[in-house]
Protein backbone atom coordinates (compact mmCIF):
# COMPACT_ATOMS: atom_id res chain seq x y z
CA UNK A 1 0.00 0.00 0.00
CA UNK A 2 1.53 3.46 -1.19
CA UNK A 3 0.43 6.46 0.79
CA UNK A 4 1.88 9.97 0.42
CA UNK A 5 4.97 8.21 -2.09
CA UNK A 6 6.47 5.81 0.32
CA UNK A 7 5.54 2.71 0.89
CA UNK A 8 3.51 1.55 4.03
CA UNK A 9 4.06 -2.12 5.68
CA UNK A 10 2.36 -4.21 7.58
CA UNK A 11 3.88 -5.66 11.29
CA UNK A 12 5.50 -8.55 10.74
CA UNK A 13 3.55 -11.73 12.07
CA UNK A 14 4.47 -12.98 15.69
CA UNK A 15 5.71 -16.46 16.60
CA UNK A 16 2.84 -18.82 16.83
CA UNK A 17 0.48 -15.82 15.44
CA UNK A 18 -1.92 -17.24 12.60
CA UNK A 19 -2.33 -14.64 9.12
CA UNK A 20 -5.95 -14.73 8.39
CA UNK A 21 -4.95 -13.42 4.74
CA UNK A 22 -2.46 -16.27 4.12
CA UNK A 23 -4.27 -18.60 1.92
CA UNK A 24 -5.97 -15.55 -0.30
CA UNK A 25 -2.50 -14.10 -0.75
CA UNK A 26 -1.20 -17.81 -1.77
CA UNK A 27 -0.44 -17.23 -5.49
CA UNK A 28 -1.26 -20.42 -7.70
CA UNK A 29 2.16 -21.28 -8.80
CA UNK A 30 2.18 -22.89 -5.16
CA UNK A 31 -0.80 -24.43 -5.43
CA UNK A 32 -0.21 -26.40 -8.48
CA UNK A 33 3.20 -27.49 -7.23
CA UNK A 34 2.05 -28.58 -4.30
CA UNK A 35 -1.27 -30.67 -5.39
CA UNK A 36 0.93 -32.17 -8.13
CA UNK A 37 3.29 -33.42 -5.46
CA UNK A 38 -0.01 -35.04 -3.90
CA UNK A 39 -1.50 -36.14 -7.11
CA UNK A 40 1.99 -38.14 -7.27
CA UNK A 41 1.69 -39.28 -3.94
CA UNK A 42 -1.81 -40.64 -4.95
CA UNK A 43 -0.78 -41.89 -8.47
CA UNK A 44 1.95 -44.40 -6.46
CA UNK A 45 -0.62 -45.47 -4.17
CA UNK A 46 -3.59 -46.08 -6.11
CA UNK A 47 -1.60 -48.53 -8.52
CA UNK A 48 -0.13 -50.04 -6.13
CA UNK A 49 -4.19 -51.33 -5.27
CA UNK A 50 -4.31 -51.26 -9.20
CA UNK A 51 -1.95 -54.37 -9.27
CA UNK A 52 -3.41 -56.01 -6.30
CA UNK A 53 -6.95 -55.30 -7.05
CA UNK A 54 -7.59 -55.86 -10.44
CA UNK A 55 -10.47 -54.75 -12.38
CA UNK A 56 -12.47 -52.41 -9.40
CA UNK A 57 -13.83 -49.73 -11.43
CA UNK A 58 -13.72 -46.79 -8.26
CA UNK A 59 -9.95 -47.62 -8.24
CA UNK A 60 -9.91 -47.39 -12.07
CA UNK A 61 -11.35 -43.95 -12.06
CA UNK A 62 -9.85 -42.66 -9.15
CA UNK A 63 -6.38 -43.79 -10.63
CA UNK A 64 -7.23 -41.83 -14.00
CA UNK A 65 -8.34 -38.80 -11.85
CA UNK A 66 -5.18 -38.61 -10.44
CA UNK A 67 -3.17 -39.20 -13.59
CA UNK A 68 -4.76 -36.60 -15.58
CA UNK A 69 -4.72 -34.33 -12.68
CA UNK A 70 -0.89 -35.09 -12.48
CA UNK A 71 -0.31 -34.94 -16.39
CA UNK A 72 -2.33 -31.51 -16.59
CA UNK A 73 -0.37 -29.35 -14.10
CA UNK A 74 3.26 -31.45 -15.59
CA UNK A 75 1.90 -29.82 -18.63
CA UNK A 76 1.58 -26.19 -17.61
CA UNK A 77 5.13 -26.98 -15.76
CA UNK A 78 6.41 -27.76 -19.51
CA UNK A 79 4.49 -24.83 -21.03
CA UNK A 80 5.58 -22.15 -18.87
CA UNK A 81 9.61 -23.87 -18.47
CA UNK A 82 9.72 -23.72 -22.61
CA UNK A 83 8.24 -20.02 -22.83
CA UNK A 84 4.89 -21.02 -24.66
CA UNK A 85 2.60 -19.33 -22.54
CA UNK A 86 3.48 -16.53 -20.54
CA UNK A 87 3.28 -15.97 -16.25
CA UNK A 88 0.77 -13.53 -17.30
CA UNK A 89 -1.83 -16.42 -18.23
CA UNK A 90 -0.61 -18.60 -15.25
CA UNK A 91 -4.28 -18.89 -14.03
CA UNK A 92 -6.36 -19.15 -17.28
CA UNK A 93 -3.44 -22.01 -18.18
CA UNK A 94 -4.28 -24.15 -15.28
CA UNK A 95 -8.17 -23.43 -15.05
CA UNK A 96 -7.76 -24.40 -19.02
CA UNK A 97 -5.79 -27.44 -18.59
CA UNK A 98 -7.24 -29.02 -15.80
CA UNK A 99 -10.62 -28.78 -17.46
CA UNK A 100 -9.10 -30.29 -21.02
CA UNK A 101 -7.78 -33.01 -18.73
CA UNK A 102 -11.24 -33.48 -17.46
CA UNK A 103 -12.61 -33.80 -20.94
CA UNK A 104 -10.17 -36.14 -22.22
CA UNK A 105 -10.73 -38.13 -19.19
CA UNK A 106 -14.09 -38.12 -19.63
CA UNK A 107 -13.81 -38.93 -23.01
CA UNK A 108 -11.32 -41.92 -22.11
CA UNK A 109 -13.33 -43.50 -19.34
CA UNK A 110 -16.58 -43.36 -21.00
CA UNK A 111 -14.79 -44.86 -24.25
CA UNK A 112 -13.50 -47.94 -21.68
CA UNK A 113 -17.30 -48.45 -19.68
Amino acid sequence: MIKNGSLNYRKPLSWGEYDPHRRGNTRIGMWAWLWQRISALAVIVLLGLHVTLTYRPLIQFLLLLAVTFHATLGLRVILLDFNIVGVKYHRALVGGLVGLGLVVMGLVWFSIY
